[in-house]
């Protein structure tokens, strides 16, 4: 089996025929959905911030940080609103943009909901004056459903069960993709005052990372993470030779979402191989 793969058939016809918005990602969902540059706002603690992105740049990650008054002064709840570079107050929304982004945003489209007593705004942008698809009926109820379960879906514990489909393939390698230099590269030159909002900010882009990462692994290789420096992985592979590729293939995912700079600081260390399926999940769950 190759070490990298966009997904196996047999996922994706699973991923496309799911019926429950619950297993799956929010990167997934707006993916099925075609949004390929969107996430949401919530608020924490008076101020709002994007808790999920697909397809954002770190840059507009982090520019997100803003007012309850704002959204509540510019959006009415439950309305969508569209806008294009003709719209007099498009501007006002470019503020959330990265420089690249806002240099090439030609459409907004956003909607603000209540999530119980949660402020949540779905903001989606697009490069393509026509490029905004039309938005279903269950919309509303499928993007709460993916926001309560996004986190569970994206970073699921592997199991006895997955670890012996696993093993029962050969020899599984467990390896480490150290994040760390790249996101401390990626946050080096933002201002942000809190600890707290830079943390949740940080874990936003690493979600989006994780996401980018995993498509590279064929099924039923197992990715699992407990905070963002690092990404554990146990996967069937030919030899540490593919470490090179692997690198290379990262640098390429990563390129947009936190610049090519931080892309190249990713390390990938090596834990050894193992067939025993307890050994392979404590190195996952523990290490």
């Amino acid at each position: 089996m190759g070490l990298l793969s966009v997904a196996s058939g047999r996922k994706a016809g699973l991923m496309a025929k799911a019926e429950n918005a619950s297993v799956l990602t929010f990167q997934q969902w707006a993916k099925q959905n075609g949004f390929e540059r969107c996430g949401v706002f919530r608020s924490k603690n008076g101020l709002m911030l994007l808790e999920c992105a697909n397809g954002m740049d770190a840059q507009s990650v982090f520019s997100s940080i803003s007012t309850q008054d704002f959204w509540n002064g510019s959006v009415h709840s439950d309305t969508w609103i569209t806008l294009d570079r003709e719209s007099p107050n498009f501007s006002a929304f470019t503020q959330f943009l990265g420089q690249e982004a806002r240099a090439n945003v030609k459409a907004f489209r956003i909607l603000k909901i209540m999530d119980g007593q949660d402020l949540i705004v779905f903001f989606q942008y697009t490069y393509e004056p026509a490029g905004l698809l039309k938005i279903k009926d269950s919309f509303k109820q499928e993007l709460l459903e993916v926001l309560r379960c996004h986190r569970q879906s994206l970073l699921s514990e592997p199991t006895h069960e997955l670890v012996k489909t696993l093993s029962d393939r050969g020899s599984v390698r467990l390896f480490l993709i150290s994040t760390k230099r790249a996101l401390e590269e990626t946050t080096e030159k933002i201002e942000v005052c809190e600890t707290t909002l830079l943390k949740i900010l940080v874990n936003t882009i690493f979600e989006e990372l994780f996401y980018k990462t995993k498509k590279l692994f064929s099924a039923p290789a197992m990715l699992y993470s407990i905070d963002p420096d690092e990404i554990k992985v146990a996967a069937i592979v030919n030899s540490e030779i593919e470490d090179e590729i692997l690198k290379e293939q990262l640098s390429m995912e990563y390129e947009n979402l936190i610049g090519s700079e931080a892309a190249k600081k990713i390390i990938i260390l090596t834990a050894g191989y193992s067939k025993d399926n307890e050994e392979i999940l404590d190195y996952l769950l523990r290490g």
